[in-house]
């Protein structure tokens, strides 16, 4: 014999719907970036960063589009090397006894 009505969970959830399966979505794909720009091992500077966004996107399952550009960043940030010159500041001026 079947359920009785009363035996059926009438908070308007799906009867056997599984869970969808996330490989498919950008935010899981943006994950598995993140995972192949570490695997590298060019970006250890960035380590942190990095492992802090996918655990947000992978909280949240979505990626923001501040999150993209902060990754292609990163990821163009192993090109350009990380030296920078702080502003106001020049070869010279150590002798000028400045930067000791």
């Amino acid at each position: 014999m079947g359920k009785r009505i009363d035996d059926l969970p009438l908070d308007d959830t799906p009867l056997d719907d599984p869970a969808p399966d996330p490989r498919g979505t950008a935010w899981y794909r943006f994950i598995e970036e993140i995972d192949d720009l570490l695997a590298t091992g060019q970006y250890t500077w960035a380590e942190d960063t990095l492992r802090s966004i996918a655990q947000t996107v992978e909280e949240h399952k979505w990626v923001t589009p501040g999150q993209r550009q902060a990754v292609a960043n990163i990821e163009a940030g192993a090109y350009k090397g990380r030296r920078r010159r702080y502003e106001g500041f020049t070869r010279n001026d150590h002798k000028n006894g400045w930067g000791r």
